[in-house]
């Protein structure tokens, strides 16, 4: 069985993000000891949680983040880019592959192209679009021409919905219901949601309704198997359970290295609860195709 983590971040303390941008984002959890985080970082981060591959990302915010206490640092910063991203993957072939960030607004005709550039040449197995960051409505007919890029491509969009600390963001830009008409629009699109807070039940919904849309778990990766086994629960409930997908947004971390244990500890352990409960269990195959399986046909990855 192949294990893929589905949401993965990069980025170089100073060089690439700030260290208030940091600090603003990390700070609410009483987070202190961020560090860089290349190439290296993650395949260390996947051997001490037994996983086989990950799918990273990089990122472009630089035209809407701002602090200003901080207007020097702001300028052209929260950028990780593309073809960094492909260098780290390059030199861990096998393990890392990267997904194509863009802000499509900063150069909306360059969008698909930019797009293109990343699948065919760099060997890219997704996209993801940041509305509440970037401060735009992903339903907007403006980003149609991407979306069809995208699906042209075969590959998945990934959007990032729900809170973040980040005080420039745009919260309503984050309701995923934003992507309901996306959906509507690009019934073939494949469209991975971040399930995050406040707008749990609306993102299960939301994939629930549409065959093309895959939920990233990533939320979850800091909580326990009794929040994993309802959500995992309503998602059997609704018919969509073959479209979860595993992913930990870097927090398994604190896991592994703290010794508090592993993230895909919490799916072996929602059977524990399920018995515990009198509740239906999980079958090996559907917990294998939370953690990879699904992911791997997703992605391309053999």
């Amino acid at each position: 069985m192949i294990t893929i983590d589905c949401h993965l971040h990069l980025g170089m303390v100073e060089t690439q993000v700030p260290v208030w941008w940091m600090e603003e984002l990390y700070g609410l959890y009483g987070v202190e000891d961020w560090e860089s985080t290349d190439g290296q970082a993650i395949v260390d981060l996947l051997d001490a949680n037994d996983t086989d591959a990950g799918l990273v990302q990089g990122g472009d915010i630089r035209r809407t983040t701002f602090h200003p206490d901080y207007p020097e640092e702001s300028a052209g910063l929260i950028y990780i880019p593309n073809d960094w991203t492909a260098e780290q993957c390059e030199l861990h072939k096998g393990r890392l592959y990267g997904v194509t960030c863009i802000d499509p607004f900063r150069d909306l005709p360059g969008a698909p192209i930019e797009l293109e550039r990343c699948v065919t040449k760099l060997g890219f197995r997704s996209m993801k679009l940041l509305p509440s960051y970037l401060h735009f409505d992903p339903g907007d007919p403006e980003l149609d021409p991407l979306y069809r890029k995208a699906l042209e491509l075969d590959v998945p969009v990934h959007f990032f919905t729900g809170m973040t600390p980040t005080r420039t963001a745009m919260l309503k830009y984050g309701d995923p219901v934003l992507l309901d008409s996306v959906g509507r629009r690009h019934r073939d699109l494949k469209v991975i949601v971040f399930i995050n807070y406040p707008w749990i039940d609306q993102c299960i919904a939301l994939v629930a309704k549409h065959p093309n849309f895959y939920a990233d778990m990533c939320y979850f990766a800091g909580g326990d198997s009794a929040q994993l086994y309802e959500v995992l629960s309503k998602f059997r409930s609704y018919g969509a359970l073959d479209r979860v997908i595993y992913g930990t947004d870097n927090a398994d971390k604190a896991r592994a290295f703290d010794g508090v244990g592993k993230v895909p500890d919490l799916y072996y352990g929602v059977n524990k609860v399920a018995e515990e409960r009198g509740g239906e269990p999980f079958s090996q195959d559907e917990l294998d195709a939370i953690l990879g399986g699904t992911a791997a046909k997703l992605y391309k990855i053999p």
